[in-house]
């Protein structure tokens, strides 16, 4: 396989990743969702190397290397999509995360105010 299959190849991988990273969010699968982003870092490496091997094919080759990266071009763009919509849901989970955090903080103060006002109570109760 040529270095150019093999880089579109790879920005398919990065692409399915992408699509599973946008799962373990939704799912809140957070082990699933470092595997991914540590297999996409593997993926942006290789790519850097693909990208620079099929740039000195096309120039063997003779080939238009523009009209290749504007091809090229498209697979980024859908990426930076993917990664975007990813980056909101990962923010809308942690805005719910911190919210319910808040929540069970504002809960426990309850609970230690209950606490205090019972105790202060026990204790007169057991003064008489």
């Amino acid at each position: 396989m040529n270095a150019e299959n093999e880089l579109l190849n790879a920005y398919r991988g990065w692409h399915r990743l992408a699509c599973a990273e946008a799962k373990a969010i939704r799912t809140r699968n957070w082990d699933l969702l470092a595997d991914c982003q540590l297999a996409i870092r593997d993926f942006q490496t290789l790519i850097g190397r693909l990208t620079l091997e099929a740039r000195k094919e096309w120039e063997r080759a003779g080939i238009d290397a523009a009209e290749k990266e504007r091809h090229i071009q498209v697979f980024i763009q859908g990426l930076i999509e993917l990664t975007r919509n990813n980056q909101a849901l990962l923010q809308s989970a942690k805005d719910e995360a911190v919210a319910k955090l808040e929540e069970l903080g504002q809960a426990s103060q309850n609970i230690k105010r209950l606490q205090r006002s019972y105790g202060h109570a026990g204790s007169l109760l057991q003064v008489t």
